[in-house]
C-alpha cells in the first residue's frame, strides 16, 4: 500500500469547513432570495409556478443519473484519506467520474426523445420549453458532482464554497436577464429563460471545479496507483445504491407533489390558473423562506459525511458522539428563531418581501414543523457519514409516503394548508426515526433539556416579545419588520446566554475538534 500521501494535510477542520460552507450558503440564499423576489415582482408568481413544477422532476432525474455516487464518494474518500490510502482514493474517484459522465449523457438523450410524452404528465402544458432547456444542464451537473464529492471527502470546503457562490451569481444574473428578455413571448418562455440561467450557472461551476481539481492535484497524484478491481465497484455500489434510492425517493416525492398539489387544489375548488398561482406561493415563497436556515443545516450535513466517516475509520467513538450532538445542537439553536419568526410574522414577511401576503397562509403552517425539516437534514448527514444508507432510505420512504398521503386527503379539505401539513408530519416522523437509528449505531445519549428545553424557552421569550411589540407598532413596513426581527433575535440570544444554552465553545464555530 503506497503511503506517499500520508504527509499531506487535508483541507479545513470539520467545523471550519462547516463555517465556510455556511457563509457560502448564506450568500447563495441571499442571491436566490433576491432572485425570487425580482422574478415574482417583475414576471409574476405564475411564471415561478411553471418553473417550480418542472424543477422537481429535473431534480428527480438528476438524482437517478448521479446514482448517489457523490455522497458515497465523499465517505470513501474521507475514510481512505484518513488511513493514508491515497492510491485507493484515486481509484474510487476515477471510477465515479467515468460513470457520472456516461450517465449524464445517456439520461439526456433518453429524456430528449421522451419529452413529448413526459410533457403530458404536468398539470400545465406550458412547462415544456423550460423542461427542454433543463435537459442541457444534466451532463454538466453529473460531471461536476464527481468533483464535488471528491472535494467534500478531502474537506476542501473553501474552494468548493467559492465555486458554489460564483455559480449562483451566474445563475441569478443570467436567469433574470433571459427571463425578462423572453417575457414578451409569453410566461412559458420567461420560465425557459430562468432554466437557461441554471444551465449557464452549472457550466461555469464545472469550469471552476476543473480549476480546483488542478490545484488539488497533490492529493490525486499521491500514493501508488492500483488497478481497478471488482471490489471497488462493489464497495461503491454498496453505499451508492441505497443513497441513490433515498435521493430518488425524495425527488420522486417532490415530483409527485408538483403534479398532485395543483390537481388537489382544483378538487378544493380552485381553477387551473388559481391552482398554479397557489402552488407558486407555496413552493416559490413559503418553502423558500422556510429553507433559509438551511444555509447552516446544509453545511452541517455536508461536513458530517466526511467528519463521521473519518472518525469511524479511526474507530474514535467518543468523537462520533461529540460531533453528532454538536451538529444537532447547532441545528436546534439556529432553526428555532426562524420558526418563531415565521409563526408570528408569516403574513407580514410574505407581504413586505414578495408583495404576496397570501403566501403567509402556508408559511404559518410550515412554521410548526420547520425545525423537524432542519433536523431531518442534519440527521440524514450523520447517517450517511456512518454508512447507514439503508436506514436513511427507509426513513426517506416513510417521509415521502406520509407527505403524499396527507396532501392527497387534506388538500381538497384545507386547500394549500393541507399540503403544508403533509411536509410537517413527514419531517416529524422521519426525524424521529433518524434519531432512533443514530442512537442505536453510536449509543448517542443526550440531555433533552440541554438540546431542546433551554432553546425552546429562549424561542418562547422571543415569540412573546414579538407579539408584544406588534401590539404597540402602528402598521408594519420594512423598518418595523426589521426592528421586530432584530429585537426578537436579541432577546433570543440573551435568553440563550442567561440559561447557558449557548456554550462559549459554540460561539467559536471554527474551533478544531
Amino acid at each position: 500500500m503506497g503511503n506517499r500521501g500520508e504527509g499531506l494535510m487535508l483541507g479545513t477542520s470539520l467545523w471550519q469547513g462547516a463555517a465556510i460552507l455556511t457563509l457560502a450558503n448564506f450568500l447563495n440564499k441571499i442571491l436566490s432570495f433576491v432572485y425570487r423576489i425580482l422574478i415574482i415582482r417583475l414576471i409574476g408568481p405564475e411564471s415561478m409556478g411553471l418553473y417550480e413544477m418542472v424543477f422537481p422532476f429535473y431534480t428527480f432525474v438528476l438524482v437517478v443519473a448521479t446514482a448517489g455516487l457523490p455522497v458515497a464518494l465523499a465517505k470513501l474518500v474521507a475514510e481512505r484519506a484518513a488511513r493514508g490510502e491515497w492510491g485507493l482514493v484515486r481509484n474510487i474517484f476515477h471510477l465515479s467520474l467515468i460513470f457520472l459522465i456516461i450517465s449524464g449523457l445517456v439520461f439526456t438523450v433518453i429524456l430528449y426523445f421522451g419529452a413529448p410524452f413526459l410533457g403530458r404528465l404536468f398539470a400545465d402544458s406550458r412547462v415544456y420549453p423550460a423542461f427542454m432547456v433543463m435537459l442541457v444542464a444534466l451532463p454538466l451537473v453529473c460531471t461536476c458532482s464527481a468533483f464535488r464529492g471528491y472535494f467534500q471527502g478531502l474537506k476542501l470546503m473553501g474552494p468548493l464554497a467559492l465555486a458554489q457562490v460564483v455559480e449562483q451569481v451566474i445563475r441569478v444574473t443570467s436567469g433574470l436577464s433571459l427571463a425578462l428578455y423572453f417575457l414578451p413571448r409569453g410566461i412559458e418562455w420567461a420560465a425557459a429563460g430562468l432554466a437557461w440561467g441554471m444551465v449557464l450557472g452549472e457550466g461555469v461551476g464545472l469550469i471552476i471545479s476543473l480549476l480546483i481539481f488542478r490545484q488539488a492535484s497533490p492529493y490525486y497524484l499521491a500514493g501508488e496507483a492500483h488497478p481497478l478491481f471488482l471490489k471497488d465497484f462493489l464497495t461503491l455500489a454498496r453505499l451508492a445504491i441505497p443513497a441513490t434510492l433515498a435521493r430518488a425517493a425524495t425527488g420522486f416525492t417532490l415530483t409527485l407533489e408538483a403534479l398532485l398539489i395543483p390537481h388537489r387544489l382544483q378538487a378544493w375548488g380552485a381553477s387551473l390558473r388559481e391552482a398554479t398561482a397557489l402552488y407558486g406561493q407555496y413552493s416559490g415563497i413559503a418553502l423558500t423562506l422556510v429553507y433559509l436556515p438551511m444555509t447552516i443545516t446544509v453545511a452541517v450535513a455536508m461536513a458530517m459525511v466526511p467528519g463521521m466517516a473519518e472518525a469511524q475509520a479511526l474507530e474514535n467513538y467518543s468523537l462520533l458522539q461529540r460531533r453528532s450532538f454538536q451538529a444537532l445542537r447547532i441545528t436546534v439553536l439556529s432553526g428555532l428563531p426562524f420558526a418563531i419568526s415565521f409563526l408570528f410574522l408569516a403574513t407580514e414577511i410574505s407581504d413586505i418581501i414578495f408583495r404576496t401576503p397570501e403566501a403567509g397562509v402556508p408559511l404559518k403552517v410550515l412554521a410548526w414543523g420547520c425545525l423537524f425539516l432542519y433536523l431531518q437534514q442534519t440527521t440524514s448527514g450523520i447517517l450517511q457519514g456512518l454508512g447507514a444508507m439503508k436506514t436513511a432510505l427507509y426513513t426517506t420512504l416513510v417521509d415521502g409516503a406520509v407527505d403524499l398521503l396527507v396532501i392527497y386527503f387534506l388538500t381538497p379539505l384545507w386547500g394549500i394548508k393541507g399540503a403544508a401539513w403533509g411536509v410537517n408530519l413527514g419531517a416529524l416522523l422521519s426525524t424521529s426515526l433518524n434519531l432512533k437509528a443514530i442512537n442505536r449505531l453510536i449509543n448517542l445519549r443526550f440531555n433533552l433539556l440541554e438540546l431542546f428545553g433551554r432553546p425552546c424557552l429562549a424561542a418562547l421569550m422571543m415569540g412573546l416579545s414579538i407579539k408584544l411589540l406588534q401590539k404597540i407598532t402602528w402598521g408594519i413596513g420594512w423598518r418595523e419588520l426589521t426592528g421586530l426581527l432584530l429585537m426578537g433575535g436579541m432577546i433570543y440570544m440573551v435568553t440563550l446566554l442567561l440559561t447557558r444554552a449557548l456554550p462559549s465553545r459554540l460561539l467559536v464555530f471554527w474551533k478544531r475538534i
